[in-house]
């Protein structure tokens, strides 16, 4: 794999720096002065859920770089929507379909406003594939509520939603210096984003001073999925990186299936970091596990061709049901 670094500038850098410094001294304002209002006490101690501090800091400056109005309006748009819906969550537990339907909502939102599709890597030979403006509309609803539930699901342990999705902002921003690629946007997304989530991250690994709440982990799901369609040719680049939650939540839902229970129903025992919480992994642990299988997936979704990745993730995908059936309790 070789990068090509022709379209780093040195303000690119700085922008992450920034977004760094800047997630990082408003999380250390919140926690210094802790303010009543801001408090959720169900487990006898104080959670803060700040998610959409997390979220208000990448989201202003990636609309400005965006330059584009439209596509700016579906972003500030849609993060308004999940912070309204997601405080609402976090204070009253949203039934899961009211969950998809505000999910629905804020996909919705964000294709009428120009995100979408426009084309797919070919996985069979080179080139792209141009999609009908039609299909890229759909696809892209579609895809943008499978992130943001997958980054969802993957939010039932300190740090790890926000770690998965540093790697994956890592890996967009290698795919973006690919000689191939060379996308200058999704490179300062990517770094954005990077900065703001490493800055959270800080927090919110073991012991967590702040949590992702359901605002946080529907935006990094959200921007995510903006980041790997704003250049095109880089969805199969997330589902490889991301494989691990999308596998997951989808054996969940099989299971629930199998078991006879509703499929949207939520779930605090079945998730793979439940269960390896439950066999005795500490949360460090779990950390470490995650961090590096996601790691690896990375690369491969930065190096590897599109056939490959799907190669990869169609043996994952067996790998981990056969493995999760054996274990699994009904």
């Amino acid at each position: 794999m070789m990068l090509d670094f022709a379209i780093v500038q040195t303000w690119h850098l700085g922008a992450m720096l920034a977004m760094f410094v800047i997630t990082y001294g408003l999380l250390h304002i919140l926690i210094a002065r802790k303010p009543v209002s801001w408090r959720v006490h169900t487990t006898g101690k104080p959670i803060y859920y700040a998610g959409w501090i997390l979220a208000i800091a990448i989201t202003i400056p990636a609309a400005i770089f965006l330059q584009d109005m439209s596509l700016a309006v579906g972003l500030l748009g849609a993060v308004f929507i999940i912070g309204i819906v997601g405080r609402l969550d976090e204070e009253r537990k949203l039934s899961a379909r009211r969950q998809l339907f505000w999910q629905m909502i804020i996909a919705a939102w964000a294709v009428w406003w120009g995100w979408s599709i426009l084309h797919i890597t070919n996985p069979f030979g080179e080139g792209v594939l141009v999609l009908p403006a039609m299909i890229g509309s759909v696809a892209a609803f579609i895809w943008f509520i499978v992130v943001m539930n997958a980054m969802n699901f993957l939010d039932g342990t300190d740090g790890l939603a926000s770690l998965v999705a540093l790697i994956t902002c890592v890996a967009l921003v290698g795919v973006s210096l690919l000689p191939e690629t060379q996308d200058a946007r999704t490179l300062l997304l990517a770094l954005i984003a990077a900065g703001g989530i490493g800055a959270f991250f800080l927090w919110n690994a073991p012991s967590a001073r702040v949590y992702l709440g359901t605002s946080g982990s529907w935006f990094l799901g959200l921007i995510l999925g903006m980041i790997a369609i704003i250049g095109g040719g880089k969805i199969a680049t997330v589902l490889i990186v991301l494989a691990l939650p999308l596998i997951d939540a989808l054996f969940v839902i099989v299971h629930r299936i199998a078991s006879g229970k509703p499929p949207w129903v939520g779930d605090t025992k079945r998730h793979l970091h439940h269960k390896l919480r439950d066999a005795g992994v500490s949360r460090w642990g779990i950390l470490a596990l995650a961090g590096i299988l996601t790691a690896v997936l990375g690369y491969v979704g930065v190096a590897a061709p599109t056939h490959i990745k799907i190669i990869v993730l169609a043996v994952a995908l067996v790998l981990f049901f056969v493995t999760r059936f054996k274990t699994m309790r009904v």
